[in-house]
């Protein structure tokens, strides 16, 4: 039996816990899947690629070279059983949640694993690198119960379908992961809405420019901080950035500082609507013309005309 792991979907704590006392080694599991394209039919080699695909062209980085950083992160799931425990460190946030979900989705069916995966409690308002190496020390970890690993897989399922509703559906009951439904609820609202046509992030960042930020450094500075959920980085403000820049009716002038264009400044006011460039949104396919909205009256997914 090996040491216990450490697994999170970062490396931010790579050199804390050592320094907290607290023993192990430890690895990253760094796939964004709570944004991008996340169609998963069980086949890892064509989820790579796709993955690989999408990070590459936003992070700028060689694909081959990130699909091989991809292979080991996933390849090493498959020898967590011979580990006397797996501590998860997993926060609050989309972007841990999501994580979290995925790889639970995979050890569903490691019998072997049961009792030895450890879920680290999260606050539900701080980082767990904004603890102190004394609050480190003091989490008691707790093993996941089938029923939080089962969910976890379903959540995953309905979060990759092409189809929004069973994921608004789950989102809406008590499920055994404290902090999944909050999670997926936000991710839904980066749907198109029925009132604009903007998801969440989208309207974010539109609000922040209109109230004067000019660069990246300080659109991450104004954004990242409001969303109490949905920690956005700056790789994923550059993205949505470069969204909201593209087409002939682009909402932000494509060079120069942050400024809206004038379709930009009548959407925000709610007296035009945008279409969105194709992109993927998990599974859901999002269009011109979107087959899924959010609806904020309703506070629920509702199905566009090409649905």
């Amino acid at each position: 039996m090996t040491p216990l792991l450490h697994l999170r979907c970062g490396d931010d704590l790579r050199g804390r816990l050592q320094g907290a006392g607290i023993a192990g080694e430890y690895a990253c599991f760094a796939d964004p899947v709570c944004v991008g394209p996340a169609q998963d039919d069980g086949d890892l080699m064509t989820w790579l690629g796709m993955r690989a695909r999408y990070v590459a062209l936003h992070t700028g980085q060689d694909a081959a070279a990130v699909r091989q950083r991809l292979g080991r992160e996933y390849a090493a799931l498959n020898g967590l059983h011979r580990r006397e425990a797996v501590w998860l460190w997993f926060e609050h946030d989309l972007w841990d949640q999501a994580a979290l979900m995925r790889i639970l989705s995979l050890l569903a069916e490691k019998r072997l694993l049961r009792g030895r995966l450890m879920l680290v409690p999260a606050d539900g308002r701080r980082v767990f690198p904004a603890l102190s190496d004394a609050e480190l020390a003091a989490l008691q970890p707790a093993p996941l119960s089938d029923l939080q690993i089962e969910q976890a897989a379903e959540a995953w399922a309905a979060f990759a379908s092409p189809d929004p509703r069973g994921l608004d559906a789950l989102s809406r009951r008590a499920l055994a992961l404290p902090f999944l439904a909050a999670a997926l609820r936000r991710h839904l609202r980066d749907l198109p809405w029925t009132t604009d046509g903007l998801g969440e992030t989208e309207r974010r960042v539109l609000q922040a420019i209109a109230d004067g930020v000019g660069d990246e450094a300080a659109l991450f500075d104004a954004i990242h901080p409001a969303d109490p959920v949905f920690h956005v980085t700056d790789l994923i403000l550059r993205e949505t950035v470069g969204r909201l820049r593209q087409g002939p009716n682009r909402l932000v002038m494509r060079e120069g500082p942050l400024r809206l264009t004038p379709r930009g400044s009548a959407v925000l006011a709610g007296t035009d609507r945008h279409r969105p460039p194709p992109r993927f949104q998990a599974g859901v396919h999002v269009l011109p013309d979107p087959p899924w909205f959010w609806d904020p009256t309703q506070a629920a997914v509702v199905a566009g005309a090409g649905a």
